[in-house]
């Protein structure tokens, strides 16, 4: 698994015709909609923060196909 700031990222990319979420390079779930894909990502990384104490990034793909940070729960 992929690490940033030794934690994990969790990654929303298109595919398909909706968006997947990947743990890593593992797809894990598949949403219609980016902003549902956000939604469950950003609970994922804050639960892991919580239980864990690691750092989980979230990232999201752009328009133009690039990979931008949107949070990193658990990092002060």
């Amino acid at each position: 698994m992929e690490t940033a700031m030794s934690g994990s990222i969790l990654r929303l990319v298109c595919s398909g015709g909706g968006w997947q979420l990947l743990d890593g390079d593992r797809p894990i779930f598949w949403f219609p909609e980016r902003d549902k894909g956000l939604e469950i990502a950003q609970l994922m990384a804050e639960a892991r923060a919580l239980n864990h104490g690691a750092a989980v990034t979230v990232q999201a793909e752009t328009d133009d196909g690039g990979m931008e940070t949107l949070a990193t729960p658990g990092v002060a």
